[in-house]
């Protein structure tokens, strides 16, 4: 290479390590759009210096996916993720970001697109990527195991996402120990999506332990979490017949979620509607009048006057005033 052409790819190699300097700098400090714009003429300069399928190409396309996503552009985001996974699927183990956080962010993009299909797929690629692994990280591993099996809970396919909190269950509990955070996050995860003919009592056991780990072991746990053990495990309560330890846990469940998100939090709604109903069902019709008038309100402002959910409160509201 002649020397003046030497000079100039060092000169031109500085600038893109400062560029990308400064989009890192950006994105942290959520300036997305400056990011973007910073991280496009980073990548021209690496497209100059190494081609356009060189490896070093997948850290600013990661990046400029990141801004991209975060501004809302999906189907851009889209673009340059696949574009930087393509360069990475060739490149192995020189990609920086390696494959499976280039996956991640594609998975994040396709979630934020409501294409479950493709994030289910994606999701099984990236497990049987880990599976061909000698030693993955196991923490990784349960993230994607405790995702995958969210997304198969949520469309109904319990039994199949039922093995696979259980693999993240025990991964978690080998790499962190028995009282994680991340431990009593799967359990209640498992929990919640145990399959319908399944006791009751096995879903209580593992909320139970959920619960625990976040009071005893970790007090400080994000409240979201706890709240949400909380309510699930009234309804548990409610299931096996014991409407006060269910009230008393719903109680609790409200309580949290109104320290995390205020009175009017949407979140609040389900918690309202089971602990006004467990009063309804014991003719404390003055106790549950109010609660259901608050889910009334809630519904209505988050879910619309002719919903279905806020049709329901409404059926519930008459009925229990005319029992009053």
């Amino acid at each position: 290479m002649r020397p003046d052409r030497a000079l100039r790819r060092w000169w031109r190699g500085r600038e893109y390590r400062r560029l990308l300097d400064e989009a890192a700098s950006a994105l942290a400090a959520s300036r997305h759009a400056e990011a973007e714009a910073t991280c496009a003429l980073a990548l021209r300069i690496a497209e100059e210096i190494y081609g356009p399928e060189h490896a070093e190409l997948t850290g600013p396309l990661y990046a400029l996916s990141s801004a991209q996503l975060a501004q809302g552009r999906l189907e851009e985001a889209r673009a340059s993720s696949a574009r930087a996974i393509s360069i990475a699927e060739v490149a192995g183990a020189s990609a920086d970001p390696p494959l499976p956080r280039l996956l991640e962010q594609l998975a994040a993009v396709l979630e934020r697109q409501g294409k479950a299909e493709d994030v289910e797929a994606l999701f099984r690629r990236m497990l049987a990527g880990y599976d061909r692994m000698r030693d993955p990280d196991p923490v990784e591993l349960s993230a994607l195991l405790n995702r995958l099996g969210l997304l198969l809970g949520r469309r109904g396919a319990r039994a199949e996402a039922a093995p696979l909190f259980q693999r993240a269950l025990s991964l978690r509990e080998g790499a962190l120990g028995d009282r994680h955070p991340l431990v009593a996050e799967t359990l209640y995860n498992a929990a919640t999506f145990l399959e319908e003919d399944r006791p009751a009592a096995e879903r209580e056991a593992m909320l139970r332990r959920a619960l625990d780990i976040v009071e005893q072991a970790h007090p400080d746990a994000e409240g979201a979490l706890v709240a949400s053990i909380l309510h699930n495990l009234g309804a548990a309560r409610e299931a096996l017949g014991d409407p006060t330890e269910a009230a008393a846990l719903y109680e609790r469940a409200l309580a949290a979620r109104e320290a995390l998100g205020g009175a009017s939090h949407p979140s609040l709604r389900p918690t309202l509607v089971r602990l006004a109903q467990v009063h309804h069902a014991a003719g404390r019709v003055s106790a549950a009048l109010p609660l259901y008038e608050r889910a009334l309100a809630l519904a209505e402002a988050d879910l619309g006057a002719d919903h279905p959910v806020t049709a329901a409160i409404k059926a519930w509201i008459d009925e229990a005033r005319r029992r009053s």
